[in-house]
């Protein structure tokens, strides 16, 4: 299971949470800096990513994007490697939402 960190998350949480979440990507990495919301859920959805981000628009947007999986990090503006441990406390409810039928997990430090 991977990854895509929205343009909001420090693309060090790649290298970061590459043992358990191997292949993951950041958007600013990847060409999708300024996309827009809806770009990047599709993105996400159509290569098997499991969108990261700390915007609560994709909330919503999760349920309009046919096989769209995020996870919101509610008030993160706590420091890069605090955001890891939160997804790597949360790494089975994260890995539970592939196939859950759930669009959506939020997350709070």
């Amino acid at each position: 299971m991977k990854l895509l960190f929205d343009e909001s998350l420090s693309p060090r949480l790649v290298l970061l949470l590459r043992d358990l979440f191997p292949g993951s990507e950041s958007a600013l990495r990847n060409g999708l800096v300024r996309a827009g919301d809806r770009r990047i859920l599709d993105y996400a959805a159509a290569h098997d990513f499991i969108l990261v981000s700390t915007d609560s628009d994709f909330e919503s947007l999760a349920r309009q994007i046919p096989g769209a999986k995020v996870v919101i990090l509610r008030s993160c503006d706590y420091p890069t490697d605090v955001a890891a441990e939160v997804l790597r406390r949360n790494a089975i409810r994260i890995a539970e939402l592939r196939s859950s039928q759930e669009h959506l997990i939020i997350l709070d430090q």
